[in-house]
């Protein structure tokens, strides 16, 4: 069996949690990649880069990589871009090879490559340019540590693919200026599986939220479902918890069940931030059980020739009358 090799990172492991517990680092078990304690620690970690600075200015940081292995292990480090998925609203950053146009074009680390001991951690340090027509608001990116040579295969249409593996901690970078945060929902949608008397049917939902402000944002997302005089639908799963960054769209969806076959469906989406960003939208989408009425109208049209074939075949009809005899005198 072949073996093909992936020459970058097709996963870059990072905390996506929008408030994570207890995570102190980006991790996936072999090494971790998180901003370098300060020399006086506060009572919290640092979990991400929250940094600040004006157009045409430098800022300067240090992230550390821990080597959590029995053997030593050389990565590549850079500075990458980051981008909401458009179906999940998932954080991730792009690959090495990607055009990088945010923060990932004005970081430069300190080195492009480190090899750290067994059990060991090395603090590598950075520095991010923001050019002087940098917007205002936040540019979210990170520095990833990608493994130097593949450390991991997996199985794809039947052939096994090496992969890179990488690990990044995220960075936020507040530009000074105007912060214009925004939220927007789109295009709620909602489905339903074919009806049929007498039983309930499932169904699902679909939104996109978009950020139309220029602060990354983690909303709070309320989806509410329900039928005809009020009845209940009953939904499915959590509602997700997204970090959304400024001008991404991504699109979210859901399941239900206890739809009626004959039901009035609205589903209403609603959204929150800090600083009193709002929005909300919601659909109507009625429902009718087409097999049934087919079904029903089959009958009735059925039931209405049988009545005209009946009626017709009970009529009574008059009885010819025989000429009168003629009398000849």
């Amino acid at each position: 069996m072949r073996t093909k090799v992936i020459a970058i990172a097709v996963a870059i492991v990072i905390a996506v949690a929008v408030a994570p517990v207890n995570a102190y680092a980006a991790d996936n078990g072999e090494w971790s990649v998180n901003p370098t304690p300060p020399a006086q620690p506060g009572p919290a970690p640092r979990l991400y880069f929250f940094l600040e600075s004006p157009p045409g200015t430098s800022v300067q940081d240090s992230v550390r990589v821990t080597n959590l292995a029995d053997q030593p292990r050389t990565f590549r480090l850079y500075g990458a871009d980051a981008y909401n998925t458009p179906r999940d609203g998932g954080f991730g950053l792009r690959t090495q090879e990607a055009t990088h146009v945010d923060v990932g074009a004005w970081t430069r680390v300190g080195a492009a490559t480190v090899t750290v001991p067994a059990k060991s951690q090395a603090d590598i340090p950075f520095v991010i340019t923001v050019p002087a027509n940098a917007t205002p608001g936040d540019h979210v990116g990170g520095v990833v540590a990608m493994e130097e040579q593949p450390g991991a295969t997996t199985r794809q249409g039947g052939v096994d693919v090496t992969v890179r593996r990488a690990v990044a901690a995220r960075i936020y970078l507040r530009v000074s200026g105007p912060a214009v945060p925004g939220l927007r929902i789109d295009n709620v949608q909602t489905r339903h599986d074919t009806a049929w008397l007498p039983s309930t049917v499932d169904g699902g939902y679909t939104y996109d939220v978009v950020n139309t402000g220029n602060l990354h944002l983690p909303p709070q997302l309320s989806v509410r479902v329900t039928g005809l005089f009020g009845h209940r639908i009953t939904r499915h799963g959590d509602v997700p918890r997204i970090d959304l960054l400024p001008g991404a769209q991504t699109r979210l969806a859901g399941t239900v069940s206890g739809i009626w076959p004959f039901d009035v469906v609205t589903t209403s989406v609603t959204v929150t931030a800090d600083g009193g960003v709002s929005a909300r939208a919601e659909d109507t989408t009625v429902v009718v059980s087409w097999p049934t009425l087919a079904v029903v109208f089959a009958a009735l049209a059925w039931l209405f020739w049988y009545r005209r074939r009946r009626a017709t075949a009970i009529t009574p009809k008059p009885r010819r009358r025989l000429p009168e005899p003629v009398t000849v005198r």
